[in-house]
């Protein structure tokens, strides 16, 4: 997931760069600035510890990820 977002904003930072007239357009607009820090402030305070905190509970509790669903346990006992 990290690497996505990272993929998608270098492309969106390079075509910005390559574009001169869309980043001056973009700096002049303070509504465009303040969605883009809005939206940088969401990743940083609750992207980022959502993924080490789901990252943390995958390393604790290896086995619940291998555990068997109840439609798995169904179609084993031929019921489904």
């Amino acid at each position: 997931m990290l690497k996505l977002v990272g993929i998608v904003l270098a492309f969106v930072l390079g075509y910005l760069t390559a574009s001169n007239k869309l980043l001056t357009y973009l700096l002049q607009e303070k509504v465009v600035l303040y969605v883009m820090l809005g939206l940088t402030a969401c990743f940083l305070v609750i992207l980022i510890p959502l993924e080490r905190l789901a990252e943390a509970e995958s390393v604790q509790h290896p086995l619940l990820s291998m555990r068997t669903s109840a439609r798995e346990h169904l179609q084993r006992r031929g019921s489904f």
